[in-house]
């Protein structure tokens, strides 16, 4: 068994260095939008059972970047390479099978591929493990797992994480509800410019939630949530402002122009996400939280 392994991973290093001009050159083609040309250079390898080649493959077919999209190719080239230990490609089939794209929606296989990912430090794929944890129904649900594992996506960087586990102690999933905690959570996935994390100060400032009301401070987060783009933060604002002295506007406003977030804003979401209602204003939608479909890893690998 050992000497197979051994023979195996050695047929891989060979297949890699004997296809790296190759790979490069496809590299270079999709760098330049060219996916026609980047498929055409990685087919062969991949066929050759490069692990990286099978996963640009999926890549593509995902995309529909060269090729027709097909989510079962997807899944076939992803789990080549996932099959042979490639983090991204472990993670994407557990975002496939999360969303249900070109497969029937299946949250044990992804949390499956979640958890292999997240096992070799993808942070990313810990945030999707701690939503599966979350959202499941039955057996599979696990406040405890949910929170160790956001928790630890969290600490690495990842806004979405921090905010979804700031939900969790707003909400009292698993835990104690705890708006002082949930504020906490909430501030540092707003610092990374993260605008549902915004709307919800937002909310817990003009609700009296874990903290004095404070229609300056409502108003400021509210106004910097619109501003990268949360359709929630709009009502509550207008409704905010229409309470506020002509004074306080000024100074809430001098708050909004200052702020700046401690990382480039961030227009994805690495996982699913819970977000706050206003308990002020009317919900239009019938649902008090949505979670929007995880976005796939989307950058060729470059060994």
């Amino acid at each position: 068994m050992l000497r197979k392994l051994a023979l195996c991973c050695v047929g891989i290093l060979v297949v890699s260095l004997a296809g790296a001009a190759d790979f490069q050159a496809g590299l270079a083609a999709y760098d330049r939008h060219d996916y026609a040309a980047a498929l055409k250079e990685w087919q062969p390898i991949a066929e050759r059972g490069d692990p990286h080649a099978e996963y640009n493959l999926g890549l593509l077919y995902a995309a529909g970047q060269g090729v027709p999209q097909d989510y079962a190719k997807a899944v076939e080239w992803y789990r080549k390479a996932a099959d042979q230990g490639v983090a991204a490609a472990q993670y994407n089939l557990g975002v496939i099978y999360a969303n249900g794209q070109g497969v029937p929606r299946d949250n044990a296989e992804a949390g499956k591929w979640f958890q292999k990912a997240a096992g070799q430090g993808m942070t990313q794929a810990q945030s999707g493990l701690a939503s599966i944890y979350q959202e499941s129904e039955g057996a599979f649900r696990n406040y405890s797992e949910a929170q160790k594992w956001y928790r630890n996506a969290a600490e690495h960087g990842v806004a979405s994480a921090a905010f979804n586990l700031g939900v969790m102690y707003d909400l009292g999933q698993g835990v104690p509800k705890n708006y002082e905690e949930a504020i906490k959570w909430y501030t540092k996935a707003a610092d990374a410019g993260y605008a549902p994390a915004l709307t919800n100060l937002g909310i817990l400032y003009y609700n009296a939630q874990g903290v004095k009301r404070d229609l300056v401070q409502a108003y400021a987060w509210l106004a910097r949530a619109q501003k990268l783009g949360d359709p929630r933060a709009g009502e509550l604002f207008r409704t905010t402002a229409e309470r506020m002295k002509p004074r306080d506007v000024k100074q809430a406003q001098a708050l909004v122009d200052q702020w700046r977030p401690s990382a480039k804003p961030q227009e994805g979401v690495e996982a699913a996400t819970f977000l706050k209602q206003p308990e002020a204003v009317p919900a239009d939608s019938s649902a008090d939280r949505i979670a929007p479909e995880p976005p796939p890893a989307a950058a060729p690998a470059r060994p």
